[in-house]
């Protein structure tokens, strides 16, 4: 297989690829890809923008990985595959707009204008990221688009877990689930910091003394959201162990777990835009204990820095 797309390379990946093989032969208006890593299901997703525009595909039965639409696909440089992603800010889309957009009401719009004409080539494919975390009217405006299906127009839906997205748009969608990450590779320095997480869930203690030394970085945040996030995907798989975080994370209704998985890609996304680890951190921690302990209550907002 050819370098690109390298997220999913791996053998672990072959069935699919297989089945985004088989799928281009009569291609689904509406693929829902969950399951994986962000960055396995946004390759699964140009992987699946190659199985419908490469000019081998139809042929051989899959992307030859190689060519010039391929290639382009996979450094978004292609006119047929635009993206859209619910957790980039309207600032942050006009001060450094990439390839990837703000879903908002005016990028709706202009998306719906784009998609009545025809694509360059067999198909224009549209990725849509972030949906659980958007609360605009570009959210029923984008429901009204997948309602009108129109030739040549493929979208993706990309989503940790499909039980985040509105019944509706999943109803719409033909799922492919993607290996889950493996939620036991752990080293003993993150079960030390999972039991530091889960102490400070329980008693709202201690933890905000790590985020506060001079220390913390980055790094250090998205190991310990990913901590968080490797409980959950236990706890959805059906095997949560023994460990203190998981028998705290256990506590979470379906709604309470539905929530968590959102505000794991917000801190992730917060983290990446480079916002202040710590108040990431805290913020992420402190909704997660008020959930735990009073899910009635008024959650931290993210980015504002928490006292414990």
């Amino acid at each position: 297989m050819s370098a690109i797309l390298g997220a999913i390379a791996g053998n672990a990946f072959s069935h699919v690829r297989d089945s985004l093989d088989s799928l281009g032969a009569a291609p689904p208006q509406v693929l829902l890809l969950e399951g994986g890593t962000e960055a396995q299901r946004l390759d699964a997703a140009l992987y699946w923008a190659c199985r419908a525009n490469c000019p081998d595909a139809e042929r051989d039965g899959s992307p030859c990985l190689d060519c010039p639409t391929c290639r382009q696909t996979a450094a978004w440089e292609n006119l047929d595959v635009a993206a859209y992603d619910g957790r980039i800010s309207n600032t942050q889309d006009q001060a450094e707009p990439g390839p990837i957009r703000a879903l908002n009401i005016d990028n709706v719009r202009e998306l719906k204008s784009t998609l009545k004409d025809p694509p360059h080539a067999r198909f224009r494919v549209t990725l849509l990221m972030g949906i659980e975390n958007n609360r605009s009217g570009a959210a029923n405006a984008l429901l009204k688009v997948l309602e009108e299906p129109s030739k040549g127009n493929l979208f993706v839906l990309l989503c940790p877990q499909r039980q985040q997205l509105l019944p509706t748009l999943v109803s719409r969608s033909l799922c492919l689930t993607l290996p889950w990450p493996d939620p036991e590779a752990v080293t003993p320095e993150l079960l030390e910091l999972q039991a530091e997480i889960a102490h400070f869930l329980e008693t709202g203690r201690d933890f905000f003394n790590k985020t506060g030394s001079k220390g913390f970085d980055q790094e250090q945040a998205f190991v310990a959201v990913m901590a968080v996030h490797k409980g959950l995907i236990r706890i959805l798989a059906g095997t949560a162990g023994n460990s203190p975080l998981d028998q705290t994370l256990a506590r979470l209704s379906p709604a309470g777990l539905m929530q968590l998985g959102r505000w794991i890609g917000e801190a992730n996304q917060a983290l990446q835009a480079m916002v202040t680890p710590a108040r990431v951190t805290e913020a992420f921690l402190a909704n997660v204990y008020v959930l735990l302990h009073d899910g009635q209550q008024q959650a931290a907002v993210p980015g504002k820095r928490a006292r414990s």
